[in-house]
């Protein structure tokens, strides 16, 4: 007989997917799939203030959908190394349902130009 399923079984799940839960949250994960990023190619790809960019990519990291690392001023942040399998699985079936969209498309070629025309370094 299996043990009854209890809340703190699906807070992980719950998190994550309340952290995704926001169209430009969607959008900067589907971009960080791609590989690591700045906070100025994403602001500049998303046509956000980076202000704005820094505050919902706080929420993924205290979801632990990104991970950052700081390198002189700037923030680049990436999508996380180790996640726990089951949580793996639904950012994964998340970031492949959103390069499915149209904005995504459009967000790619805004990312390659902003990083044609933006140096963070």
């Amino acid at each position: 007989m299996t043990s009854p399923v209890t809340s703190r079984d699906v807070r992980p799940a719950a998190g994550l997917l309340k952290a995704l839960s926001d169209e430009n949250r969607l959008r900067m994960v589907a971009l960080l799939s791609a590989g690591e990023l700045c906070v100025c190619h994403i602001a500049s790809a998303l046509d956000l203030s980076q202000p704005n960019v820094s505050q919902h990519l706080t929420v993924l990291k205290n979801a632990g959908v990104v991970e950052r690392e700081r390198r002189g001023s700037w923030i680049y942040y990436r999508l996380p190394t180790e996640l726990e399998p089951s949580l793996q699985r639904i950012l994964t079936a998340v970031v492949a349902s959103c390069q499915e969209l149209a904005s995504a498309s459009e967000d790619r070629s805004r990312l390659s130009s902003a990083k044609l025309d933006l140096s963070c370094d």
